[in-house]
Formats: structure tokens, sequence, C-alpha cells
């Protein structure tokens, strides 16, 4: 009767093990994961594939799991797509389902106001996981966007994350100082400027006569790409401005530090 007693507390501890084994497993939370979402709004049901049509189309990824970083992720993305979009400082737009609500009405609102430039408005906002590693998550937007006038606009956008905490890494987390004094000397060269010159003496417009990295930086496995939109330096008509460099080339001027066995596309 003791042996069988032994052999039945012996059974019972190990399944208690097991459990608690289990249960330490199940409750690990997952790693940082992505989906996406679209939103979708058109005037009156119209098709946009055969033109005249007034739409909203915004696609972007949606942070999940982790850490607590998913949620901050999710509210820079939304906020980002929202300011790019809403130029009514007086409005409370604080989410994308509500833009897409708002971007219809306006244009309503707008041709009832002005009846003989009924011109039907396009926005589209496409985001996607440009790169992911240990250290940083780069989202890329493209947007076009027609609301009226001369022509419509178009622009690629980056914005970077610390995986770990959800917070934007901006250009003076991401390298060092001397960066910009690389990048201007580089961009000074290719558009013919010379160092003893004003950097706008060409014709370009940046901000106090001063030059300045774009606040568009896309990281990926192996390049870093500066992008400078229309009108961020110069007119609508001299397009956008793109400088690529290897990232072996800038390593010294890289504070991130990224470990190559987690780097992901």
């Amino acid at each position: 009767m003791k042996r069988i007693l032994t052999i039945f507390l012996m059974v019972l501890m190990g399944t208690s093990c097991a459990d608690e084994k289990n249960g330490n497993e199940s409750a690990k939370p997952e790693s940082l994961s992505f989906t996406s979402k679209t939103i979708e709004k058109k005037l009156d049901d119209c098709d946009p594939e055969k033109g005249d049509c007034t739409f909203i189309s915004l696609s972007f990824p949606v942070a999940e799991n982790g850490n607590g970083a998913a949620e901050k992720i999710n509210t820079k993305i939304e906020d980002f797509i929202v300011r790019t979009l809403d130029f009514q400082d007086d409005r409370n737009t604080d989410d994308a389902e509500k833009l897409a609500a708002n971007f219809i009405e306006d244009y309503k609102e707008a041709a009832e106001e002005f009846p003989d430039h009924e011109l039907a408005w396009e926005a589209t906002i496409h985001g996607k996981v440009h790169y992911r590693s240990s250290a940083i998550i780069s989202i890329q937007f493209n947007t076009d966007m027609f609301t009226g006038g001369a022509h419509g606009y178009r622009s690629t956008n980056f914005v970077n994350f610390d995986p770990e905490t959800g917070e934007i890494l901006n250009n003076t987390k991401l390298f060092s100082t001397e960066f910009e004094d690389f990048v201007e000397k580089d961009f000074r060269e290719k558009q013919g400027i010379p160092l003893d010159e004003n950097i706008n003496s060409t014709g370009l417009l940046f901000e106090n006569d001063e030059f300045h990295l774009p606040e568009n930086i896309g990281i990926n496995e192996s390049q870093i790409t500066l992008y400078y939109n229309a009108y961020d330096i110069a007119p609508y008509s001299d397009g956008h401005f793109v400088m690529t460099y290897q990232k072996s080339e800038v390593a010294q001027f890289l504070k991130i530090k990224e470990d190559p066995s987690s780097q992901q596309k």
C-alpha cells in the first residue's frame, strides 16, 4: 500500500510540474508582428477604375502583440496618415476611419460651394513595413493626392520606430552629428554647389539658407535612403531628390546597433 501511495505522489508531482511548465509557456507574450488594414470610401459608390470618381484608399501596417510597443506604433502610424492628408488644424481628426469620412464630406462641401470647378478628388496612401531588425522598424508610405488645382501631390515618407518602446527614431537618434556634414558635402558635389557658396545659390529652398537632412530617411538591410519630397527643398517642378548610401559606407555615423541575425525585409 505504501509503495502504491509513493508512486501516486510521484505521478501527481510530475503532472503538476508539467502543468506549471505549460502554463508558463502559454503566458509568454508573442513577439511583435504586423498585419495590414485597408480603409476605402467612395462618393456614391463610384468606380475609381473608370475615372471621375472621388475616393480615398488607405492601407497601412497594424502592429500586434509584443511587449507594449504595438499600441504606440499604431497610434503614431494613424497620426502620420491624418497629418499627411488633413490640413484643417481646427478639426479634431484622430484616426484613419474619421479621416476617410471627412475627406468625402469635404469634397461634397467644396462641390456645393464651387459647382463650376467640380473635379473628382483622389487620395491614396499605401504603407508597408520597409524593414525590420532588432533595433529598428522602418515603415514606408507612398502618397498620391489630388484635391483640385493645377496638379496633384505625390510623396514618399519613412517613419522609423524603436521595436522595444514603440517610440519614433528621429535623425538625432539614428545618426551622429557628423552624418549631416558628410551628406551636405556629397549633396553639394552632386548638385554642383561649391562649399563656399550659399546652399540656396542655385535656386534651392533650404530653410534659413542652411542645409539639413530630410525628415524622410529609410533604412533596410543594406542601404540608407534620404528622400526629399517635392516642396521640401525646391519648387514642385524640380521634383524630389534622393540620395542612397550603403550601410557599410556610413557605418561610422550610425547610432543604432543591429543584430544581423534578426534582420527581416
